[in-house]
């Protein structure tokens, strides 16, 4: 039996407030009818900090080091905590829930977090998922720490150290979830724009290393992006078909 057909949207490198754009415009097309789902890899075109949608800034920043860094800031659509999104990789997937593929919000959260775990297998990478109970630190209010100062359950994990940030939202009908996956230690980078910066950098180094650390050497941006896209595409039941942004316009705001 065939399997059913997914959006593939096109590689885009933009700035983040339109990247932010563009992940919540894929939300809404996934709500707007059953059995949906697209996914699609990105990049920056400038250094940029995201915020988790609930994260209160600029307390806990450093506005003045921001902006020497030539960072841009802005605010995801999802929760979580801070990331430098710069020498990665980033992708995105929405789907409409309920769908053959969750029946639930959360288990579409851990299709997401197995599809990027087997994604880095297939790099030679020994990645599993954190399993509830299993964090390294507890949980703390928004904006507390950065994103890869602690693995929470249902991120990925590579020989104990984080791997990749992952955030989510849920809305009635649908799910997205984005993932930065960091090819080098450039993410740390992240706690030198802290308030606090050498507490966060030491919580970083501690807790978080790339993939690229990992494997002695940074892996060719486009392979991942290979990796991942069939992971997803595997662990969803999907062939992800090429389409264009004209493909989310019917779900646009009036």
């Amino acid at each position: 039996m065939p399997r059913p057909s997914g959006l593939l949207l096109p590689h885009l490198v933009l700035s983040g407030a339109e990247q932010m754009r563009l992940d919540e415009s894929m939300l809404r097309w996934a709500a707007s009818a059953p059995f949906r789902v697209a996914a699609r890899t990105y990049a920056w075109s400038r250094p940029t900090l995201s915020l988790g949608r609930a994260e209160p800034y600029p307390e806990g920043w450093n506005p003045a080091a921001i902006e020497a860094a030539g960072v841009d800031v802005v605010r995801r659509p999802t929760g979580g905590d801070a990331v430098l999104h710069d020498e990665e990789v980033t992708f995105a997937v929405a789907a409409s829930i309920p769908g053959p593929w969750a029946e639930r919000p959360r288990d579409f959260a851990r299709l997401v977090a197995d599809s990027l775990a087997d994604a880095l297998r297939g790099l030679g990478l020994p990645a599993s998922v954190v399993a509830p109970g299993e964090e390294n630190l507890p949980a703390a209010p928004p904006g507390a720490r950065l994103c890869f100062a602690r693995a929470a359950a249902g991120e990925v994990r590579v020989l104990g150290f984080k791997a990749a940030g992952i955030a989510s939202r849920f809305t009635h009908g649908a799910a997205l979830s984005h993932a930065s996956v960091p090819l080098t230690a450039r993410h740390r980078d992240a706690a030198r724009l802290r308030a606090n910066a050498a507490e966060d950098e030491a919580q970083v180094r501690e807790h978080a290393r790339s993939i690229g650390e990992t494997l002695g050497g940074a892996p060719e941006e486009g392979t991942v992006r290979v990796r991942l896209l069939e992971a997803l595409a595997a662990r969803f039941g999907v062939v992800l078909e090429p389409g264009s942004l004209d493909d989310l316009a019917s779900a646009a705001p009036r």
